[in-house]
């Protein structure tokens, strides 16, 4: 294997890759650090034919994510600026270079990767699966001047004293989600955001933080909105209702807003009248490939009252298979609200049960339906209906089910 680990020496052979795959500016041709958080990967120019010294045939970045996983959180590799050569493709070094990636995900203890692809199917090949898509919509601020006041709630302005509390928000009230990025330094610095970010906190007579609504003011576009609203979160519809009352407050300098949703996003129930639309900019995908199950089942909790258990197998044909932990077969169990995993054999017989017992339930995901599954907030049938691989007996069918069920996943990478 050719992928090593890259240097602070590498950083500007590594920075003229991605510019010339991505675009960008001019290139620092200084060496320095990779940011904090990430682990920089990449395979030498001099080792494919026809390499030069001083040059990257691919690099790619490993973020150390943490990402919310129904009530638990679990170890994730976020990969970004993937890109191999225009001197070295078509030799297999893409998948060369992915595996060593995915190697090295599972070498961390990361039970998922993640990526926002810019072609799906080169990364379905080796076992990503589209589980969640960002969108936003764009609000007419009048109608939001038809909102009832709330009583009982008053703003508070977001400055370095108060973001803590916005941040403990955002964490609790994302908890039982699935996928969330926990937004934890040294990847997300601590502190405010850069302007033109701001924000207002939602709190209670009583002081409780209840929700809040974060936004950066831009020029307006074709659509007419001047304002783009990163995220509105609140504990409950009165909370969600005061904040968008608030929202509607800026008709006064724009008559729109771009919303930035979640998956199944409740201001969806809450926004009054008509004239929502969207913005009709490319909807980025996010793509999780599997790469531990036994550490994604266990470091996700078990539904209160969900006793029982399944064997489950994960079969895994991809060329990047070998590189992770997602094939097997898994005696998995759940008891107190923990999960508990055990490998078994794949030729291991299933226990016989006499005239008292029930027989243990079984099921059998191929790699592609076990990342949608245990990502969470999807269903066997769900899975089937997107053409996946996901067989099971009624039994294992209906532990799963309840096993990973939740809100779908969505994954917003900023405040």
């Amino acid at each position: 294997m050719s992928v090593r680990e890259l240097t602070s020496d590498d950083r500007p052979a590594y920075r003229r890759l991605t510019a010339q795959a991505f675009g960008g500016g001019a290139v620092e041709e200084v060496p320095g650090p990779f940011p904090e958080g990430e682990i920089p990967l990449g395979v030498d120019s001099t080792a494919r034919p026809g390499g030069q010294e001083g040059v990257l045939a691919a690099g790619a970045r490993i973020r150390r994510d943490t990402i919310a996983l129904g009530g638990g959180t679990t170890a994730c590799g976020g990969i970004g600026g993937l890109a191999v050569h225009p001197a070295h493709r078509g030799g297999g070094l893409f998948g060369e270079l992915l595996a060593g990636v995915l190697a090295r995900c599972g070498a961390e203890g990361m039970a998922f990767s993640m990526l926002y692809p810019s072609n799906p199917a080169i990364y379905r090949r080796h076992g990503y699966q589209v589980v969640a898509r960002t969108e936003r919509i764009v609000v007419p601020l009048g109608e939001l001047q038809r909102l009832r006041s709330v009583p009982g709630r008053r703003l508070v302005p977001v400055t370095e004293a108060t973001m803590p509390r916005l941040r403990r928000l955002y964490t609790e009230l994302t908890a039982e989600d699935n996928a969330m990025l926990r937004r934890e330094p040294p990847l997300f610095p601590a502190g405010l955001p850069s302007p033109p970010w701001g924000a207002v906190l939602l709190e209670d007579e009583t002081g409780a933080d209840r929700g809040y609504l974060s936004f950066s003011r831009i020029a307006p576009g074709s659509d007419g909105a001047g304002l783009e609203v990163h995220e509105i979160l609140g504990r409950d519809r009165d909370d969600l209702l005061a904040l968008l009352q608030h929202l509607g407050s800026w008709s006064t300098v724009t008559t729109a807003a771009r919303v930035r949703l979640r998956a199944e996003d409740p201001i969806l129930d809450v926004l009054p009248g008509g004239g929502l639309r969207t913005t009709g900019d490319i909807v980025p995908l996010v793509m999780m490939r599997l790469v531990d199950t036994a550490r994604a089942l266990a470091d996700r909790p078990a539904p209160a009252g969900l006793t029982g258990s399944v064997r489950l197998e994960v079969r895994d044909r991809t060329p990047s298979a070998t590189a992770c932990r997602a094939d097997g077969c898994w005696d998995v169990r759940a008891e107190g609200g923990v999960v508990h995993v055990e490998q078994i054999s794949r030729d291991e017989p299933m226990p016989p049960a006499d005239a008292h017992e029930t027989p243990q339930a079984w099921a059998c995901l191929d790699v592609h339906a076990a990342a949608l599954l245990l990502t969470g907030g999807r269903s066997l049938v769900d899975a089937r209906r997107a053409g996946l691989e996901a067989e099971a007996d009624a039994a294992g069918e209906a532990f799963l089910d309840t096993l990973l069920r939740g809100p779908r996943p969505s994954v917003l990478d900023a405040f």
